[in-house]
């Protein structure tokens, strides 16, 4: 029997369509309909309170109906089913590579090659997930910061501690193959059809360990606590011929994909001192924003968001302040938590993370500001790295402004915009700890003005956005590499044959599904 897409299907949240709902919008009887599999879903909250899903579902159908639904129904023959896609074809070749950084885009390099039959071997500075979990609840707990293993360093990369959001701000057509590999290693089904697809930090662990074995079974050398802090050439100006680890081991490869990560600093430092060709890129930098995730739901789901059933809510907004600065919401966490994530010691770093039922009662959001280069043009070093020279000097403002004990400076948004002194905090998600702090102990009174205007905005926009229960936690500066490790068209780097830049480090892709991605562009040697 034929099989048939129907998009357009709407249904009241929290149900789902079944077989004698399709059957009664296609206007035939309850047993035309099989194998019902629902291929998209997106909430459309519009016309709160009444909330309303919006399905794309393929079936298998007896007969045709008689007429073509009406609109917003549409019905038409349902794609044949894709092959499962290998990442690269099989290779022949006899090349030693490796990969260096085990976030989304040197995971999915690594599975690219491993399945293409590439001799490999993968590097990771950071511990595997279960010890590396280990290490940062330790951190959260005590303090106790480990600069090797931690909320950026690790099997998983960065992301690993995040909402585990799949989202990419451009199509592309390797997007579906890395939410099939990733629903294939273990990720929930919903990430096949859901709008916004959301693994969360509890489930992506065991799709990590699950990658893992693939590869190990596939001929790769993982190695951990395997820092990478130089290159070797063939030669003075030839080809990339080793990797030399801390500890001066030599790891000889024919070539490298370098997927370092937006935080591994001291190896970029490296690289230029190398002579790789690099420049500064834009960036952003601010705070994170946390509510009690009911006062959201109310903004956006309406008077009966406690009893309508769905997912906690979400929300995304821009604004451009008189002073000429982009100011947006970025990696937003219903149901998540406000995270510590440094990397060095003697500063604070805030990240937003939620599991996968995203249960945490808070809802928390990166509220960033656009740097401009007049921002950090005093800072001391090469110019290249003066951003990242920025970005050190506003954690470690808020690494003593917390205390020095790793806890953050934060303020009620109501007292930042009245500038008044900080009250007592309300209670939140972030530990260690949160200290009541003014934030131009932190940020210039440039970054704090742009803030105070996009707040107002933001409050017009979403009313009671700004709150008693709403809050300001300092810093959130990772948003993306202040860095862009230059590459050509074969995504090589001119300066070192043989060296692949990738991912987020790279200052090319962010996020969790770009960097993957981009990984699969590799060419092979």
């Amino acid at each position: 029997m034929p099989r048939y897409r129907l998009s357009g299907v709407r249904v009241r949240a929290p149900k789902a369509p079944d077989e004698a709902l399709v059957a009664r919008l296609l206007g035939l009887g309850p047993d035309a309909i099989a194998d019902l599999t629902v291929v998209r879903r997106s909430l459309d909250a519009r016309k709160r309170p009444d909330l309303v899903y919006e399905y794309a579902v393929e079936l298998t159908l007896a007969g045709a109906p008689a007429a073509p639904p009406e609109p917003p129904l549409s019905l038409e023959p349902a794609p044949p089913p894709r092959a499962p896609e290998l990442l690269l074809p099989p290779l022949e070749r006899t090349a030693r590579v490796a990969v260096v950084g085990t976030g989304p885009a040197g995971l999915f390099a690594a599975l690219a090659l491993a399945d293409a039959g590439i001799s490999l071997v993968v590097l990771e500075r950071g511990d595997a997930a279960e010890e590396r979990y280990r290490s940062v609840m330790r951190f959260w707990k005590s303090g106790d910061f480990d600069p090797e293993s931690n909320v950026q360093f690790g099997e998983g990369g960065a992301g690993t501690f995040s909402d585990g959001k799949l989202t990419c701000g451009k199509r592309h057509d390797k997007i579906a193959v890395v939410l099939e590999t990733l629903h294939r290693f273990g990720a929930p089904d919903t990430i096949l059809y859901d709008g916004k697809p959301h693994i969360g930090t509890d489930r992506l662990v065991v799709v990590l360990r699950n990658i893992r074995r693939h590869l190990l079974d596939h001929g790769a050398e993982m190695r951990y606590r395997a820092k990478v802090v130089d290159v070797l050439r063939d030669g003075a100006s030839g080809p990339l011929r080793a990797l030399v680890l801390a500890g001066g081991e030599e790891i000889p490869c024919d070539a490298a994909i370098f997927a370092l990560g937006h935080s591994a600093r001291d190896t970029v430092e490296r690289l230029h001192a190398r002579g790789l060709a690099m420049s500064a890129k834009a960036f952003a930098m601010g705070v994170r924003i946390e509510h009690p995730q009911d006062e959201v739901d109310l903004i956006q789901y309406g008077r009966l968001a406690s009893s309508c059933g769905v997912m906690p809510a979400d929300y995304k907004m821009t604004a451009q302040t008189s002073g000429g600065r982009g100011v947006y919401t970025f990696c937003m966490c219903p149901g998540g938590e406000v995270i510590a994530c440094s990397s060095e010691a003697g500063g604070v770093v805030t990240n937003g993370m939620s599991r996968y039922k995203r249960g945490s009662g808070f809802a928390n959001a990166g509220l960033v500001v656009q740097t401009h280069p007049a921002d950090f043009a005093a800072e001391e070093g090469p110019e290249v790295f003066r951003g990242v020279a920025f970005q050190r000097r506003v954690e470690r403002a808020a690494f003593a402004a917390g205390g020095g004990t790793y806890a953050a400076p934060a303020i009620r948004v109501t007292d930042f915009l009245s500038g008044r002194a900080p009250r007592a905090l309300p209670r939140g998600t972030y530990t260690p700890a949160c200290v009541p702090s003014r934030l131009d102990a932190v940020y210039p009174a440039a970054y704090l003005e742009a803030l105070a205007e996009a707040l107002r905005f933001f409050d017009r926009k979403m009313r009671g956005f700004v709150s008693e229960e709403a809050v300001l936690i300092a810093p959130e500066s990772r948003t993306s590499s202040p860095i862009r490790i230059e590459r050509n068209e074969a995504c090589e780097s001119p300066s070192l044959p043989g060296l692949f830049p990738a991912g987020e480090g790279a200052g090319f892709a962010g996020g969790s599904s770009r960097p993957p991605s981009t990984a699969c562009a590799w060419r092979a040697p």
